[in-house]
């Protein structure tokens, strides 16, 4: 594995050709600033970025409107969904969904059985969610926000609070944090397998051309 950035993260997303994330620096005066930071995969190399840049490629066209309407722009989940809304999901489950032209459409807390759900990543109509308290992936439709599919529950080993997750060519990639592991879960058999296992926990997984980023507790990782 190669090492990225080994920093304070706060957050890991991708773009076209690399990844952004955002970091916490220390200043010599004793104070402590975001700072945005990109690295190219083409390029091999990290390149300048905006807060702009950032938001612009999290929340979609319309980022101007929506992270004027956020208390946080970066301790939080986003998918754009197939009709290009937006949903926003922060860490206490509070969720916002934003029309295309950024105009708030619908808020509240969005739970799966009274638990708060996180990352959402759009595939096709629907998109899915983690639930790290019922050690479980769900699909909701986009259209309705209503559960589709569930795969795993509080009691099945399929999961081990799985935090975050993504889809790759009809793979969905889980993370699960405190084991350190990544599983898969193949479309549309919905067949569960382990795919990758680390010594630490894991927080992001990503696919980038034929890249792979993981972001682990000591850091991002190129894969």
């Amino acid at each position: 594995m190669e090492l990225i950035s080994e920093g304070q993260i706060l957050d890991v997303i991708p773009y076209s050709t690399g990844i952004l994330f955002v970091e916490m620096v220390n200043l010599d005066s004793g104070e402590a600033r975001l700072a945005y930071r990109s690295f190219d995969f083409e390029k091999d190399s990290f390149l300048p970025v905006t807060m702009g840049v950032y938001l612009l490629n999290k929340f979609g066209p319309s980022y101007e409107a929506i992270s004027d309407q956020l208390n946080n722009c970066v301790l939080c989940d986003t998918a754009v969904l197939s009709d290009l809304r937006v949903i926003v999901i922060t860490p206490d489950g509070n969720c916002a969904v934003f029309s295309k032209d950024g105009s708030l459409s619908w808020n509240g807390q969005f739970t799966y059985h009274d638990n708060y759900v996180r990352s959402p990543f759009s595939h096709d109509n629907y998109f899915w969610c983690t639930v790290p308290d019922e050690n479980s992936i769900v699909q909701f439709d986009s259209s309705t926000l209503k559960t589709h599919i569930r795969i795993g529950n509080a009691d099945s080993g399929a999961f081990t609070s799985p935090v975050t997750l993504s889809i790759y060519d009809d793979t969905v990639y889980v993370c699960n944090s405190s084991i350190g592991k990544i599983k898969t879960v193949e479309l549309p058999t919905y067949s569960v397998s382990d795919y990758k296992t680390f010594e630490e926990p894991i927080y992001r997984y990503y696919k980038v051309g034929d890249k792979e980023v993981a972001w682990l507790k000591s850091g991002i990782y190129l894969l």
